[in-house]
């Protein structure tokens, strides 16, 4: 009996092999660079809830999400065989445990009650974050925090995500030029099957920087984690090189968070910041030149915030805003905060009226794309209408909408093209005037929060928060983004997102072990600091947990970033357990 505890305990001691962190050296640094052309042949549901037609052509989400879930299947294995082996012993943490068991359970229970099954497995298209993805976020957490022992996979680790965080960096630089990589032939070579290298892509972001992250915004979360560890590689790496490197890669990460205009990656790295200066208020408040350093660039930050909300603001307030399109029969009534304008059709003629329903005189030329309407009254004289086949085009600076003229009637075009005549309003709250703020976020929690009353045991199932979403408020979205033709297919805030997806309840459990996380990290990082390289890994590791947390304010989960935090996450747990052993 002595003998056999000797052998485990034995074992037990046996460090961690390389093999065994290197699914997740994967998950960390390869899944986020994935780029790869995948053609999705779309749900019935997702067709209905999106615009293009059947298929969609994916380069940036669904490969990621396939080599996440080969990679962590992997390395669950690897784990699951180590601990039968009794190589890795699993440690009862009730604050660790409890909180991912209750999250993974919501997460389970929304996915069978789901109307949308297919996608809540599978996930939506562009995003690919169904529940099998959901699931071994949280089981590489928690492998990790077993996994995870002394300094050495601390360095291979997060040195491995570095290096991919440089790769990202140089492929961003090339998008910031206008010489995206994507586009040369060599690119594309990497990223399409053969029968595709002659075709020409086509990336909607111009100059903006999202690298392999899929949109900019999601840089900003990216460089938010990563930032801080970077940072800290400045100190913790043993070469020179390696530290002039870290130096670089610091730059670079800010280079392409400005080039991403990403405002949640500054609201992210401004919240990394005052968390930095806490943890280093004793030498800062010794050194005036920092104090200084640090509160220009404040400023800095908050006046580009400033400016750009106020931009924002003044767009919704001064601009075209849509109260009412009411359609009856032949006659489509547009009341807007300045005017109404009224279409009238009485086969063959279309005529148009004010709000008095005295007739408009009409200026019409003909154009290449159709007859151009514009009117004489001053009052109207911002409205252009374009007149092609059957499709009347309304525009009114900026906004626009589309009215189908049949035999005997009007209809508003809807997000597939279908007719459209009664318009609906769902229940939303009141920020009129103010949806284009924050990239028209304003607008998309104002629709958003009021889906929760129904979401609080259980929630629509992962990735469905495009379905659940008003997609048929056109009023609404031509005031947020000056079409009706735009789909919402994410909450851009990670709360939200949760909350819609899994429910009410899996929020509060996700919440429940980031408080967890957060107090452990507060007591051995601010409160009685230790000095080691696990604790000063740890300190970079929180401060990009939290950096990211309040960039998901304004961005939501996606495949490309999301299995970068959960890994980091794990090993903050890894790294408090090995700070509380050494201050034993």
């Amino acid at each position: 009996m002595g003998r056999k505890k000797r052998t485990a305990t034995k074992r037990a001691e046996k460090k961690t092999s390389l093999v065994d962190i290197m699914p997740y050296v994967f998950i960390i640094a390869v899944v986020p660079l994935i780029v790869y052309l995948y053609v999705d042949k779309l749900e019935p549901i997702e067709v209905s809830n999106w615009r293009g037609g059947d298929q969609y052509y994916d380069l940036l989400s669904w490969w990621k999400s396939r080599w996440f879930i080969i990679a962590s299947s992997l390395g669950l294995c690897l784990f699951v065989i180590r601990s039968i082996q009794g190589r890795i012993q699993i440690g009862w943490k009730p604050g660790l445990h409890i909180p991912s068991a209750l999250y993974t359970l919501f997460i389970i229970l929304s996915t069978i009650t789901s109307r949308y099954v297919s996608v809540a497995l599978n996930g939506f298209v562009a995003r690919y974050e169904g529940m099998l993805v959901l699931l071994f976020y949280v089981l590489d957490m928690i492998i990790l925090t077993s996994l995870v022992r002394d300094e050495r996979h601390l360095r291979i680790i997060s040195g491995s995500l570095l290096v991919s965080a440089f790769i990202i960096c140089l492929i961003g630089l090339s998008q910031l030029a206008g010489y995206n990589f994507f586009n040369t032939g060599f690119g594309k070579s990497l990223i399409l099957p053969a029968r595709y290298t002659a075709s020409e892509l086509d990336f909607k972001f111009g100059t903006m920087v999202y690298g392999t992250l899929v949109n900019p915004n999601y840089v900003g979360s990216y460089v938010a984690l990563v930032f801080p560890i970077a940072v800290a590689a400045i100190f913790l790496a043993r070469k020179t090189a390696f530290r002039i490197g870290a130096g670089i890669l610091s730059a670079l990460l800010l280079v392409i968070l400005i080039g991403s205009d990403s405002g949640a990656g500054l609201v992210g790295l401004g919240a990394g910041a005052l968390i930095a200066v806490i943890y280093f208020r004793k030498y800062i408040f010794r050194h005036k030149i920092i104090i200084i350093l640090a509160a220009a660039v404040a400023l800095a930050g908050l006046g580009l915030l400033g400016q750009r909300v106020m931009s924002e603001i003044n767009a919704g307030i001064h601009g075209y805003y849509v109260e009412e399109i009411i359609i009856e029969g032949n006659s489509a009534r547009i009341v807007s905060s300045t005017e109404t304008l009224t279409v009238r059709h009485d086969a063959p003629d279309i005529t148009f009226h004010n709000a008095d329903n005295h007739q408009l005189k009409i200026d019409v030329s003909d154009a290449e794309q159709g007859r151009t309407i514009r009117f004489i009254d001053p009052a109207y004289g911002k409205y252009t209408l374009t007149l092609s086949g059957e499709i009347l085009w309304v525009r009114n600076g900026e906004a626009e909408l589309a009215l189908r003229i049949r035999q005997d009637s009007l209809a508003l075009v809807g997000n597939r093209g279908e007719d459209t005549q009664v318009i609906a309003k769902p229940e939303a709250i009141n920020v009129k005037g103010f949806e284009k703020l924050g990239s028209a976020r304003a607008y998309i929690w104002s629709r958003a929060i009021p889906l929760l009353k129904n979401k609080i045991l259980v929630g629509s199932g992962p990735d469905s928060f495009a379905i659940e979403f008003p997609q048929d408020d056109y009023i609404g979205k031509i005031n947020a983004y000056n079409t009706p033709y735009m789909i919402v297919d994410k909450a851009h805030n990670l709360y939200l997102q949760i909350a819609v997806n899994t429910g009410v309840l899996s929020l509060l459990a996700f919440m429940a072990l980031i408080a967890v996380y957060a107090v452990s990290s507060v007591r051995l990082y601010f409160v009685r600091p230790g000095k080691s390289p696990s604790a000063y890994f740890g300190a970079a590791i929180f401060i990009g947990i939290c950096s990211y947390l309040a960039a998901g304010l304004f961005n939501d989960s996606v495949i490309a970033v999301a299995p970068v935090f959960w890994a980091l996450l794990g090993m903050g747990f890894a790294c408090n357990s090995m700070s509380a052993r050494e201050q034993k």
